[in-house]
């Protein structure tokens, strides 16, 4: 899955500062166009996975706060959002290439974050299409896992030396992966 970064984000927000902001999620969902961006949260990631090997990234997550109800207004310009963003980027230093992340919820979706995977500037709006990650072995060449595993169901039944189970330990509990 593609996905855009701040650098991304702000391009936009330079380039067509009369357009609207507008989201769309899961089955062409739209969040409600009276939304309010609450905060902007940087998140540094370090990570190691079950192959051993380490990784690290920023994130930059803006979340939104969708109203109960829906009014008949339109949504921010993207100079509102840009003169937002000024606020925040005196405050915070966000790397260029920090993944974008929008975290929302309603009373229909639980609240998560989702990746933006594209920015689709309209006739009006500027439309971001936000999509859910789904799991991944990073270490697939290490660990056995084929890339494009997304569940592990069955992975007490794999026989890679990696992720196969091994003896019980102290507590009778099989052990897992690493």
């Amino acid at each position: 899955m593609n996905t855009l970064t701040w650098k991304d984000f702000n391009l936009n927000l330079d380039l067509y500062p009369e357009l609207h902001l507008n989201f769309e999620y899961e089955k062409n969902q739209t969040i409600f166009p009276n939304y309010h961006i609450t905060e902007f949260k940087l998140a540094k990631i370090q990570s190691v996975d079950c192959g051993g090997n380490s990784d690290s990234w920023t994130e930059i997550i803006l979340q939104i706060l969708e109203p109960k109800t829906e009014k008949d207004t339109e949504s921010m310009t993207l100079s509102k959002v840009n003169s937002i963003v000024k606020k925040v980027t005196n405050v915070m230093e966000i790397p260029s290439n920090a993944i974008l992340r929008v975290e929302f919820g309603n009373d229909t979706s639980a609240m998560r974050q989702y990746f933006v995977t594209e920015m689709i500037p309209m006739e009006k709006a500027l439309l971001i299409q936000l999509k859910d990650g789904q799991t991944e072995c990073k270490a697939s060449a290490s660990c056995g896992l084929p890339k494009d595993v997304i569940s592990f169901p069955k992975l007490e039944k794999s026989s890679s030396s990696c992720c196969s189970p091994k003896e019980k330990n102290e507590t009778n509990e099989p052990a897992g992966c690493c």
